[in-house]
């Protein structure tokens, strides 16, 4: 799948380089790094790109670090991304942040961890539950034995420790820090190879967290043109033993375009409806799902409007949540709502002011109005822009904008409600001679809204 996967920082300094089909020179991946330095907007360049004549860069941008793969074969390019997001998300839960310095400091642990996950350029290992027990997480103690012993490996093993290797004070120093012990590798039995052995809580909890995103296009009417809702269902399991896991869901008939996670039972799905497994130790994501839906209920109003005379112009913005959801769900709460308005390039300045809260400023370097109103209250909010033309160097007059189209986008979150109206019934955990704790929630966020200003 993979030729080499290369880790570069948004400047377009090189950091990782790892190669699984022979030795890929840098200068493949220059056409790429190039507009990386560039650009004033990386992360608007086109995931895939030409390498050269045998080789496609594909990468994917997360924070300020490009992961790169470079591909010479045909292969399907949604796994590449997957491949290259999954790389990201465990060097994330590994180094607590993916930056140029902790991949400096952990640079062993990195390719470690590269090792691992990919063989031969092929997915190999990627349950994060797999990787930990072979690999250990650096922490500060394992950097202070490590600089003191002068030794670095972070490979666990399985075979006991001989004790007259361990002798003497610093033996007992390391073994009392924990910082040396006897690792059993691998899953807690063949069937459930995904959870990791001797798992023991002092306190066995399980936290279920149901996400949302919305995306969809509105014309100038306000209508949905195209949409839908991708959702996570995201588990938090510190529950002690082989504990046996039930999700019992209101509204199974959303999870009909989803993916599972391996621990989950597919023939009890599709018989009962239900979500079976045992459960990896710690976070996971035991189910991702699609809804396409160009008829979506959005929770609130919303309204824009551009007009151009000849001397000026005039936006008009107004945000309301719709009362007939929100008393329906009284634990919902809309914030963090946020609207850019985009505009031509001839606007010069704009003459703001806001009604019912937030705060409303214009970018003239970008164009957009940049209107932060945080929480949307029960009332109707409104906002409006008096536009000043850009004059015409040759002849003085006014750049009234003729075909130049405008549009918004939105940004929110919504916390307590999922707009797919899919809801957690039961969550029972057997198996087990405990009670644990038990939590759900539920979050709406905004993935790419845009409305489309006539």
């Amino acid at each position: 799948m993979l030729d080499s996967l290369f880790i570069v920082s948004i400047g377009g300094s090189y950091l990782v380089e790892r190669h699984f089909r022979g030795s890929t020179p840098r200068i493949v991946c220059e056409p790429l790094v190039e507009k990386l330095r560039a650009s004033e907007k990386p992360e608007g360049l086109p995931p895939v790109l030409s390498g050269n004549r045998r080789q496609v860069l594909i990468h994917v941008m997360r924070e300020k670090m490009v992961l790169i793969a470079v591909v010479s074969h045909e292969e399907p390019p949604l796994a590449v991304f997957e491949l290259l997001d999954r790389v990201y998300q465990v060097l994330l839960r590994y180094l607590g942040e993916v930056s140029e310095d902790s991949l400096r400091q952990n640079f062993s642990t990195v390719y470690l961890l590269l090792d691992e996950m990919i063989d031969s350029g092929m997915p190999f290992t990627t349950e994060m539950n797999s990787l930990e027990s072979i690999i250990a997480p650096p922490s500060a103690i394992g950097r202070v034995v490590s600089a003191v012993s002068g030794s670095s490996s972070q490979v666990l093993s399985d075979v006991p420790l001989d004790p007259s290797s361990q002798g003497g004070a610093f033996g007992a120093f390391t073994s009392a820090l924990g910082a040396v012990s006897h690792t059993q590798i691998g899953g807690a039995n063949p069937e459930v190879w995904w959870r990791r052995q001797n798992v023991n809580y002092a306190s066995n909890e399980v936290y279920v967290d149901i996400v949302e995103s919305i995306d969809c296009i509105c014309n100038a009417s306000g209508n949905m043109i195209s949409g839908g809702i991708s959702g996570d269902i995201l588990i938090n399991s510190k529950l002690s033993g082989i504990p046996e896991v039930l999700l019992t869901l209101r509204n199974p008939s959303v999870l009909q375009n989803a993916c599972f996670h391996p621990c989950v039972r597919l023939h009890r799905f599709q018989r009962d409806k239900a979500l079976s497994f045992v459960p990896p130790d710690g976070e996971f994501n035991v189910a991702q799902y699609w809804v396409p839906d160009t008829n979506m209920n959005l929770p609130f109003n919303f309204s824009v409007s551009v007009n151009y005379h000849s001397d000026h112009g005039k936006v008009q913005i107004s945000a309301s949540p719709k009362l007939a959801i929100t008393m329906q769900h009284k634990q919902m709460l809309i914030d963090k709502f946020v609207v850019n308005v985009r505009l031509p390039e001839c606007i010069a300045s704009a003459n703001l002011n806001c009604q019912g809260g937030g705060a409303i400023r214009f970018d003239e370097d970008s164009k957009v109005i940049i209107w932060n109103i945080g929480k949307l209250s029960s009332q109707e909010t409104k906002a409006e822009a008096t536009l000043t033309y850009a004059t015409d160097p040759a002849d003085g007059s006014a750049r009234i904008p003729s075909e130049e189209k405008s549009t918004a986008q939105l940004a929110f979150t919504i916390k307590g409600w999922a707009i797919s109206g899919i809801r957690l019934d039961a969550c029972d955990v057997s198996s087990v001679s405990y009670a644990p704790y038990k939590a759900s929630r539920y979050t709406t966020t905004s993935g790419k809204i845009e409305y489309r200003i006539g």
